[in-house]
């Protein structure tokens, strides 16, 4: 298991480049992030081997095309075997570092002034969704009418919805401890599809914006999919934001391309879209929820309009509110050359 590499100036146009951090002796190069730190970028990745996890670093000093190893890693090791997913950000005068550590259901929290010495700060867990090791951490600042808070993402695998999924709490980070803003005592879901997993976002983007990516898979039934060069596919990536809802701090997502389809009307009722062969799309009034084939997500519709987005490619389908509140992205698989072709339902109007 090696890093990958792929470059692009838009986020939906890439370009593969060679394996950016190899798998060999040392060990396999799991899940991680990097960081710029002058003229270098340095990459936090899990050092995996079949007895112990380990935090290790690599620098590139040529824009990321090649890395070499830091010759005193690891720079993070508690002699454990599960012990996963660094995520890093710049924080006032130094670094922060999220580690999942799985089994304890707990996402722990570091800080370094060189990126090689870590000291511990503090846990964050068990909460929540418990049901399932947790991995990928990511923790990074929202603003809101002026204000600043902070979300923590963590994957769960299993106890999801549907196997693997994304939970995320609301809360505070006084650059020590991270604390919840309300109640974790349910779950709080990201995605209320099946394949969106293990997803985290960029730092520093240049515009300002926050940007997610997950891997658009489950573990529950990866090994169903057909036969690709590639493990898969990744989600739209999509621009997160707060918004206030049923009376919580809620994580709003916004696709970056544009819809595929988009659906509206006035006065809600149930009614749905069919594109041929791959899904149904819509919402029901009764149950006041919106849908792709069966997998649903609660919601009711803000100043009485139902308006969703929905983005389709050759193998999956991703549906959002406008108004980003909710989310449901789904692998689909049709048959080589079915067509897209769409047919309204119910009330739905459509555009395409």
């Amino acid at each position: 298991m090696s890093w990958g590499h792929a470059v692009s100036t838009d986020l939906l146009n890439w370009s593969e480049l060679p394996v950016a951090i190899a798998e060999d002796e040392d060990g396999a190069i799991f899940s991680g992030s990097a960081v710029s730190d002058g003229d270098e970028i340095v990459a936090i990745y899990t050092r995996h081997t079949d007895t112990q996890q380990t935090q290790c670093i690599a620098r590139s000093s040529d824009n990321g095309r090649t890395f070499i190893k830091y010759e005193n890693n690891p720079v993070l090791d508690e002699g454990k075997k599960d012990f996963r997913d660094p995520k890093v950000f710049r924080y006032r005068d130094h670094w922060i570092m999220c580690v999942a550590q799985p089994f304890d259901r707990q996402i722990s929290f570091y800080k370094s002034f060189d990126l090689a010495n870590w000291q511990h700060l503090s846990n964050f867990g068990p909460s929540a969704a418990v049901n399932g090791i947790w991995e990928c951490p990511d923790l990074f600042p929202l603003e809101i009418n002026g204000r600043e808070v902070w979300v923590l993402i963590v994957s769960l695998n299993p106890g999801g919805l549907y196997g693997s999924g994304t939970q995320y709490f609301v809360g505070d980070f006084d650059g020590e401890n991270f604390s919840p803003l309300y109640s974790t005592s349910e779950p709080r879901w990201l995605d209320f599809g099946k394949d969106n997993y293990a997803g985290v976002t960029f730092n520093s983007e240049p515009n300002g914006r926050r940007i997610f990516i997950g891997w658009m898979a489950n573990w529950l039934d990866v090994k169903d999919h057909p036969e690709t060069p590639w493990t898969c596919q990744m989600t739209v990536p999509r621009i997160l934001g707060l918004t206030h809802y049923q009376g919580e701090l809620v994580v709003t997502q916004h696709p970056i391309r544009e819809a595929t389809y988009e659906i509206f009307e006035a006065i809600p009722e149930s009614g749905s879209i069919e594109l041929t062969g791959f899904a149904t799309v819509g919402y029901n009034a009764d149950r006041k929820v919106i849908f792709i084939n069966a997998y649903e997500a609660p919601y009711e519709p803000i100043d009485q309009k139902i308006h969703l987005k929905v983005v389709v490619d050759n193998s999956s389908i991703e549906l959002f509110t406008a108004d980003g509140v909710r989310s449901i992205s789904l692998s689909v698989f049709p048959p080589l050359g079915t067509s897209r072709e769409l047919i309204p339902g119910g009330c739905i109007s459509t555009v395409s």
